[in-house]
């Protein structure tokens, strides 16, 4: 059972960030409706969301998104560095720990 703990962390981590990933998607959508419209477009009749998914994650990097002064944008981007790094380092521990025994 023990040996469970870190596979249900990590997964109440990924619906975590799923969950949060969600909201800031409704956020943007409200907010900047003329860029969200230019994101979510598909053009070869894919499914709109995992287009919307990629786009908005490079718009985060590089793009409009990057640019933007928003506080909830911001707040978001530190969320999900720190989230990434905490998974890395609940995969990291288990790893080790398997090692160990």
């Amino acid at each position: 059972m023990e040996s469970f703990i870190p596979l249900i962390f990590l997964s109440m981590l990924v619906f975590v960030q799923i969950k949060k990933f969600k909201d800031m998607c409704k956020y943007l959508s409200y907010t900047y409706p003329e860029e969200w419209e230019k994101l979510s477009h598909t053009s070869l009749g894919g499914s709109q969301w995992s287009v919307t998914n990629a786009n908005l994650s490079e718009s985060l990097k590089t793009g409009f998104f990057s640019t933007v002064a928003d506080e909830k944008v911001r707040r978001f981007e530190k969320f999900r560095l720190f989230n990434m790094y905490l998974m890395g380092a609940v995969v990291l521990l288990q790893l080790a720990l398997a090692y160990l025994q």
